[in-house]
């Protein structure tokens, strides 16, 4: 009689767990919903230290976004970019977890009013760096911006790795895709040797409306600026 209940308890126990297991199971489903596909991946590599500043382009947080994703368009996502190790993130809205999304089937995404576009594999430009890209503008030419995030670590305590000081610093880089040929833009002067025919016009224009590297929010708007002049004329 002890042995039956032992076996009848241990049944119990057992379709109790799979009921759990398989719930947990349904529930990540069900938070994906439609969407379930875009939500199966690794969970992101987290950072094993402190750290000031943000490996991510713009903010920590995840913004409402757009993604196509293996040829699907999703809305209502939440992502961000990790501009140091070059990947797009994906946060689940309820449990929180973050997935790092599959590179090669990403397509263009949009967050925080900013677009980005994949140039990868079948989409890369030759003598650009594959990965993901802010699209700045696009017209006859396009402009784009290679968000980058530099890692810095500072020992302290005599040389000891405890209590380094580790930080993340902007390295963004800057291209205009003329002809299916990028030339990187590290100062506005450099749009003169990209169109040489309107080399005077240009110069005429930065030197009119005092285009200069300011900071990244800055620097974004006067490059568009110029990239519209040349289109204009």
């Amino acid at each position: 009689m002890k042995k039956f209940f032992l076996i009848l308890l241990w049944a119990v126990f057992s379709v109790h767990n799979f009921s759990l297991y398989s719930q947990q199971k349904y529930d990540f489903v069900a938070e994906a919903g439609m969407d379930a596909a875009v939500y199966r991946g690794p969970e992101a590599v987290k950072y094993p230290f402190r750290y000031e500043g943000t490996p991510y382009a713009y903010t920590e947080s995840f913004l409402s976004g757009t993604l196509v994703y293996n040829g699907v368009f999703y809305k209502g996502l939440l992502l961000n970019f990790n501009a140091h190790r070059d990947e797009l993130h994906l946060k689940m809205p309820s449990s929180g977890i973050v997935i790092e999304l599959d590179r090669r089937i990403v397509g263009e995404f949009s967050f925080g009013g900013r677009s980005y576009v994949s140039l990868i594999g079948e989409r890369a430009v030759d003598g650009l760096q594959e990965g993901f890209y802010q699209m700045l503008y696009k017209g006859e030419d396009m402009l784009v911006k290679k968000n980058g995030k530099s890692f810095h670590e500072r020992l302290q305590n005599g040389g000891s790795s405890k209590g380094a000081f580790r930080f993340f610093d902007p390295a963004d880089r800057y291209y205009v895709v003329k002809d299916g040929v990028p030339v990187q833009i590290s100062k506005v002067k450099h749009f003169t040797k990209v169109y040489k025919d309107k080399k005077k016009a240009v110069k005429g224009f930065i030197r009119k409306n005092k285009i200069k590297f300011i900071d990244m929010d800055d620097n974004d708007l006067a490059l568009v600026e110029v990239m519209e002049f040349v289109d204009n004329n």
